[in-house]
C-alpha cells in the first residue's frame, strides 16, 4: 500500500520536486470560497524541520514564504517555535503557531494530508510529524486571539493550533 502511495506521489511530481529542491507545495482552494491554503511537503525529510501551512494568500506569495522559510531553516537563521513572530521585526505581523496533532487526522478536512502521508512513507524513523501555521494579522495588525480582530477573516484563516472540534466557524 505504501509503495502505491509513494508511486502516486512520484507521478504527481512531488518526490521529484523534493529531490530537486528539497520541498514542494500543495495548494488547496480557488479563492472564491473559504478557506484557501497552501502547505509544504519535504521540509521534514530534507531539513528535519516541521512542515508549514499558510491560509488565504495567493500562490506566488505562499511560494515566497515557503522559499524564504526553507532558506532560513537551512542556514539556521530560523527556528520555528510556537508564538514566535516572523519575520522578526517585520512590518506585517505574523506568528508561528504549532498545528494541533488532531488536525493531521481530522476527518472533516485533511489540512496537511499529503505532507503527513509523505512524511510517514518517506522517513517513518524520524519521529512524530510536526507542522506550524503562519498566522497572519488583520489590516490593523491584530491576531485572531486578540480583541478587535476582524471577524470577517476568521473563516479564511482556520485556527489549526486549536483541537479539531474547537474554534471553527459555524
Amino acid at each position: 500500500m505504501f509503495k502505491a502511495l509513494f508511486d502516486a506521489f512520484r507521478k504527481r511530481g512531488i518526490t521529484r520536486s523534493i529531490e530537486r529542491h528539497g520541498w514542494t507545495a500543495i495548494y488547496v482552494g480557488d479563492y472564491s470560497t473559504a478557506p484557501t491554503w497552501a502547505y509544504t511537503v519535504g521540509f521534514r525529510s530534507s531539513l528535519r524541520a516541521p512542515e508549514i501551512i499558510v491560509f488565504d494568500v495567493p500562490q506566488a506569495s505562499a511560494d515566497g514564504v515557503f522559499q524564504e522559510a526553507f532558506r532560513q531553516l537551512k542556514t539556521g537563521e530560523l527556528v520555528i517555535e510556537d508564538g514566535a513572530p516572523w519575520p522578526p521585526g517585520g512590518e506585517a505581523r505574523s506568528v508561528w503557531r504549532k498545528v494541533h496533532p488532531s488536525r493531521f487526522v481530522d476527518d472533516e478536512q485533511p489540512w496537511l494530508g499529503i505532507a503527513h502521508t509523505f512524511a510517514h512513507i518517506s522517513s517513518p524513523e524520524s519521529g512524530d510529524f510536526e507542522a506550524y501555521q503562519l498566522v497572519l494579522s488583520d489590516a490593523d495588525h491584530r491576531l485572531p486571539w486578540e480583541p478587535g480582530y476582524d471577524e470577517r477573516l476568521r473563516p479564511r484563516q482556520r485556527a489549526l493550533y486549536e483541537p479539531a472540534a474547537e474554534m471553527e466557524p459555524a
